[in-house]
């Protein structure tokens, strides 16, 4: 199932989020993201949109 726009924008930064569910195994599925991330998801988009890497590379680095 292809994704829709509204699901290829990161939630945090609303930049492209690269996600290629539905079009084979997407670099999602590989990175472990650290559970503080998912706090600055908006509600409406939790577990529909994903978070893209430069995000989750950045507030991973923050919180360290």
């Amino acid at each position: 199932m292809a994704l829709t726009e509204k699901e290829k924008i990161c939630p945090i930064c609303g930049k492209d989020n690269n996600c290629q569910h539905g079009e084979g195994s997407c670099w999602c599925t590989e990175v472990e993201i650290p559970s503080h991330i998912f706090e600055l998801v908006p509600d409406d988009k939790k577990d529909k949109v994903c978070i893209c890497k430069d995000c989750i590379d950045r507030y991973t680095r923050n919180k360290s």
